[in-house]
């Protein structure tokens, strides 16, 4: 069964949806919607929910780094 890939209104809800802006920060879906232009809706939730993963990321670096820092 083919599934098409997702229209431009759609990849925006799906962007709305998983990634939502949080208070005063507007996240620049346009620009996202433009650059997943030929991105499934698998594609879509993988990039988002690395772009989630993100801060983690860095969080757990910083935290690591502190403990060889600090001689632990």
């Amino acid at each position: 069964i083919l599934v098409p890939l997702p229209e431009p209104e759609a990849r925006r809800a799906m962007f709305e949806e998983l990634l939502p802006a949080t208070g005063d920060t507007d996240l620049p879906y346009d620009f996202l919607v433009e650059r997943t232009e030929g991105y499934s809706g698998s594609d879509i939730r993988l990039v988002c929910k690395e772009a989630a993963m993100q801060p983690l990321r860095r969080l757990m670096a910083v935290l690591e780094e502190t403990s060889h820092t600090l001689g632990e």
